[in-house]
């Protein structure tokens, strides 16, 4: 094709198809770069800092723990504990010695009580102890 024929002129010239022909900034190299990178660094933890300083503990708010505490494991559901228990000749396996079936409650924000928790394997020492 030739140059004269081609439909966006204002975009034929030494920077077509780059950042500066298509009017976006261009791209910040070495300190500058470097140095804008730090200071939002320095936004998000203050950011954070904030976030932290607020009351989460305060009225109206529950532990999503202990809002799922009041679930046990039944003999009709939860395969999986029963399975992992009764491996190896009821010894049970590594995940049953090494870890906790409890619940937890997954709904945003935490009920009071949590009917349908989700069910999990976690760290012993995890959560509200029973």
């Amino acid at each position: 094709f030739h140059r004269s024929s081609f439909p966006f002129r204002a975009c034929v010239g030494p920077h077509w198809g780059t950042r500066r022909a298509r009017g976006k900034p261009r791209r910040r190299t070495g300190k500058e770069g470097a140095m804008n990178g730090k200071e939002d660094l320095w936004k998000d933890a203050e950011h954070q800092l904030k976030e932290l300083d607020l009351d989460l503990d305060g009225e109206g708010t529950h532990d999503q723990w202990e809002a799922a505490a009041h679930n046990t494991v039944t003999e009709d559901a939860h395969w999986e504990y029963w399975m992992r228990k009764n491996a190896k000749e009821g010894k049970g396996d590594a995940v049953f010695n090494g870890l906790e079936y409890k619940p937890v409650s997954a709904m945003m924000p935490v009920p009071e009580k949590d009917e349908n928790p989700y069910w999990g394997w976690f760290k012993k020492g995890t959560g509200v102890k029973t």
